[in-house]
């Protein structure tokens, strides 16, 4: 008899054993080749020796796959958890905006009527890179006009501008001292309450200082810096404003206020162009003295209502006119998602520059009074309408109503 048919038949077993072994996954076929085995070394197809052989290299494999499996796991979850987690930098960084769009109508004695459509677009990125330190920059629509975001809709669809807003570096030298640098936002810096004297779009360039200490009647808060006007190439004498601030918020039951008082001093004012354009100032000597204050309560109309009275004041003391002296009062109440407030305001010619007063407020402009009324409701978290409405005379009788009708997101 042949020894090659024996060598075929004494082998197939072992073939077939490892053809399965080395084909299919381990974790598919691992028990039903244990079974295998065993019916091949039950009808005598495997000796005792190849049996324990074929076992042990089985089990070998499941060891090897448990083991290879529990790695890429582990790797996997491991990935999971990098992919999932957010870059570090992304942690010192906050980005913020808002777009706002608007329907404009003004109607003024002498002058033809106008109706605009608007839009105001504000990106801001603030970061901390290292502690003690804060960095931002802000990019908003319009020209740069510094009392205006606003960018009207104009010449046939023509490309819009964006322009550098604000860029600051801020350091905080401990809880109560910091100080701030650039083209600045100066919330923290100078305490008013309305913009009697300060339009909400102007960012002022140069720098400022913060103290604020608490203390057994609240908080005292030291405010003091220098911004410039301009940079005049073709003399020394560079247009600049220093000031400073002494101010103290306190609590008292259910009442929360603040109070400041403010000293400015105007240097070289006199050589900027756009004063005294319109007539409006008709001195160019400015130092300033200005009082702030505002008093809050809650649930006064009901229970989660706010209601809040405020002021502002300003005299300049440097001019040779009598109209050297402008105010401001009025209230606010908010209830729910609704919010209303009410200012009349009357600013003298010379009591402050006409460059800088709330550009809405018969054109910005200084020899004004009336009234203003604004009510704006929360349509979502970040979604809110407004309405604001003008009603203004100037020293020449001639009155200005203005209507601003809003839609503004935040982000």
């Amino acid at each position: 008899m042949s020894t090659k048919p024996r060598f075929i038949f004494f082998c197939s077993p072992l073939l077939l054993a490892a053809l399965i072994t080395s084909s299919v996954p381990v974790y598919a076929v691992n028990d039903a080749m244990m079974d295998l085995l065993k019916i091949m070394y039950d009808k005598g197809s495997l000796t005792a020796q190849e049996y324990e052989v074929l076992v042990n290299a089985a089990r070998a494999d499941e060891e090897k796959f448990a083991d290879s499996a529990t790695s890429i796991k582990r790797e996997i979850t491991e990935e999971i958890v990098i992919a999932d987690k957010a870059p570090e930098w992304t942690d010192k960084i906050q980005l913020k905006g808002d777009i706002r769009t608007r329907y404009q109508g003004q109607w003024e004695d002498g002058v033809i009527d106008r109706h605009r459509g608007r839009v105001r677009y504000r990106l801001g990125i603030i970061a901390k890179p290292i502690e003690d330190w804060e960095v931002g920059t802000g990019l908003a629509s319009g020209s740069s006009d510094l009392r205006s975001t606003n960018q009207s809709f104009d010449e046939t669809f023509s490309s819009k501008g964006i322009n550098l807003d604000y860029a600051y570096a801020q350091y905080a030298f401990n809880d109560t001292i910091k100080a701030i640098a650039g083209k600045l936002l100066y919330k923290s810096y100078l305490h008013k309450t309305t913009d009697l004297m300060w339009d909400g779009d102007i960012n002022p360039e140069g720098f400022s200082l913060n103290y604020t200490g608490a203390n057994d009647l609240g908080t005292t808060f030291v405010n003091g810096g220098i911004w410039v006007l301009e940079e005049n190439g073709g003399s020394e004498d560079d247009p600049f404003m220093a000031y400073g601030q002494l101010g103290h918020k306190f609590s008292l039951g259910g009442l929360s206020g603040t109070v400041s008082g403010t000293y400015y001093d105007f240097s070289e004012i006199n050589a900027l162009g756009d004063i005294a354009t319109d007539g409006t100032n008709t001195d160019y000597r400015f130092d300033a003295v200005s009082l702030s204050g505002e008093l809050g309560m809650q649930d006064v109309i009901g229970e989660g209502s706010k209601f809040g009275i405020f002021a502002d004041w300003v005299r300049n003391t440097d001019t040779a006119t009598a109209q050297d002296t402008g105010f401001a009062v009025g209230f606010i109440v908010a209830k729910g998602l609704w919010e209303f407030s009410y200012i009349y305001a009357d600013l003298e010619e010379n009591a402050w520059p006409d460059i800088l007063p709330d550009s809405d407020r018969f054109d910005g402009l200084t020899g004004v009074h009336g009234h203003e009324f604004i009510l704006n409701y929360q349509v979502w978290k970040n979604v809110t309408l407004g309405l604001d409405y003008y009603i203004m005379e100037n020293t020449a009788d001639l009155g200005q109503n203005l209507l601003q009708m809003d839609v503004n997101v935040k982000f």
